[in-house]
């Protein structure tokens, strides 16, 4: 299994994961001839989908949660907040078995290094990031050693922390342009916004509301929107930063393209003390796969190769399906371990369109 564009399908390839569209099933895993559908999938929003193919054939692409899980919190999230907008309350009734749903899912894969992102629908990017948000926190907190009550308390926090863009105009939220400086000033007021509408919510806790308020406060205090240093907030709001800014960096936004695993990591260790707490970031990098599998790398000796599986422990070494020589010539597979072959390096990452042949 691999993720590709829309524009690289070919008619050998198969679909790895099923595509969803407003909660309906739209296409299922094992559908062939997909570049007959691409034009069909780029005008519902998609750009990108799982495939499996000669190069991919048998890799695997761990989530942490089940299709079932993330469909199902997806749906009754959409759900929750459209009662929001129709009664102005939020009814967590529904989302409660949910979140149980997340946290036993993840507790019940201790071992994994998470390789998957969620593709979604342009026009289901809010519900999308609010799940992969939670579990990306959820495996922050898991390596933390968080009880259960506070797994709970958590997940409630990060499934809202951006509900207070529903009170946004849609025009400047959306927008593709750069935004205006009073436009970027309105979008932050999503922060103090989501806060009230959470404070209405009688079941749900204050640690959960907080995160809402306080999910874009910094380290050094450059956030927003008190400007307080991310130091003296809750660990739990750290928790979310992190998850948030790593979800969103890899996701497709209507202003820009989304990032490979590689170079988001690289922005939050970069930007760690400043922006992030330090040992967050660490704790978070060691719950993914940097070079997820199914991705399209160079090594060092210019070879091409599919990223096969993990090395736990080792994120920069993985295991390699070595698929073209240094002239770009397809060879008969073979595989490397990056963990037993040393003098090799991965130098390029998720790359795509140099290699269209395969």
């Amino acid at each position: 299994m691999r993720l590709i564009s829309l524009s690289m399908l070919k008619p050998d390839m198969v679909l790895a994961k099923s595509l969803y569209h407003r909660d309906k099933l739209i296409l299922k895993e094992g559908c062939d001839d997909l570049d007959k559908h691409a034009n069909a999938l780029k005008n519902l929003g998609f750009d990108y989908v799982y495939v499996e193919d000669h190069i991919s054939q048998g890799i695997e692409i761990p989530d942490a949660i089940s299709e079932e899980t993330r469909v199902s919190c997806k749906r009754i999230l959409r759900q929750t907040i459209d009662d929001f907008e129709n009664k102005t309350v939020v009814d967590l009734s529904d989302l409660s078995e949910t979140i149980h749903n997340i946290i036993d899912d993840i507790l019940s894969n201790e071992e994994m290094q998470v390789s998957l992102n969620d593709i979604s629908a342009s026009d289901e990017y809010t519900f999308a990031h609010s799940v992969s948000t939670t579990v990306y926190s959820l495996l922050i907190a898991r390596q933390l050693g968080y009880s259960k009550i506070m797994l709970e308390k958590l997940a409630a926090g990060a499934l809202f922390h951006d509900i207070g863009k529903i009170l946004i105009d849609k025009k400047i939220l959306n927008k593709v342009e750069n935004l205006e400086p009073d436009e970027a000033e309105y979008i932050k007021q999503h922060t103090t916004l989501g806060y009230g509408v959470l404070k209405k919510c009688l079941n749900l806790t204050e640690l959960s509301r907080i995160v809402a308020l306080y999910h874009h406060e910094a380290m050094d205090g450059s956030g927003y929107p008190t400007g307080i240093k991310a130091g003296e907030l809750n660990e739990v709001v750290r928790i979310v930063t992190v998850a948030d800014t790593y979800d969103a960096l890899v996701s497709d936004r209507c202003y820009r393209q989304r990032w490979n695993s590689n170079q988001a990591v690289n922005y939050l260790i970069e930007h760690a003390e400043t922006k992030y707490d330090t040992k967050l970031v660490s704790a978070f990098i060691r719950q993914i796969a940097i070079y997820p599998n199914g991705s399209i790398i160079r090594l060092s000796d210019n070879c091409t190769g599919i990223v096969k599986e993990q090395n736990k422990n080792f994120p920069l070494r993985p295991v390699i399906r070595v698929i073209a020589d240094a002239n770009e010539n397809e060879v008969e597979a073979y595989e490397i371990d990056l963990m037993k072959i040393l003098s090799i390096t991965i130098i390029e990452s998720e790359i795509e369109s140099n290699f269209i042949k395969y």
